[in-house]
């Protein structure tokens, strides 16, 4: 019998890992949340410098928790509608969130449970 004590499921769906940024909110598509690992809370990063925001998969004793998905919902999909997190975005690249859409295509990290956004290569829609 073969030995896959060592292997790990791979989760996928079909679509890519991307944030959408507009003025009704900032949307995780369901690809993230599933490579995720569909977590209850995660701990939102930023990295001013680098224009980069980080979601890293953590409990609910991390003191920097997120609320990310409701486990009732039947569709993994995440929606902030946090005016916070939205003027920091927007102030930080200098979007204008009235009047485009940007989304940003994410790269997953398994090794630590982690999608990282690049916010220099978002792509811009009216």
């Amino acid at each position: 019998m073969i030995d896959l004590s060592s292997f790990k499921p791979l989760n996928f769906v079909p679509g890519k890992n991307t944030m959408t940024i507009s003025k009704t909110g900032v949307a995780i598509s369901q690809a993230a949340v599933v490579q995720l690992g569909k977590p209850e809370f995660v701990e939102v990063l930023i990295s001013y410098e680098q224009k980069t925001i980080a979601l890293i998969a953590t409990d609910n004793k991390n003191p920097n928790k997120i609320r990310f998905l409701n486990k009732n919902k039947k569709t993994p999909t995440v929606r902030w509608n946090n005016a916070t997190l939205k003027s920091e975005i927007a102030n930080l690249m200098k979007w204008d969130l009235s009047n485009k859409i940007y989304k940003v295509e994410g790269k997953y990290y398994p090794q630590d449970s982690l999608v990282m956004f690049d916010l220099n290569k978002a792509q811009v829609s009216q």
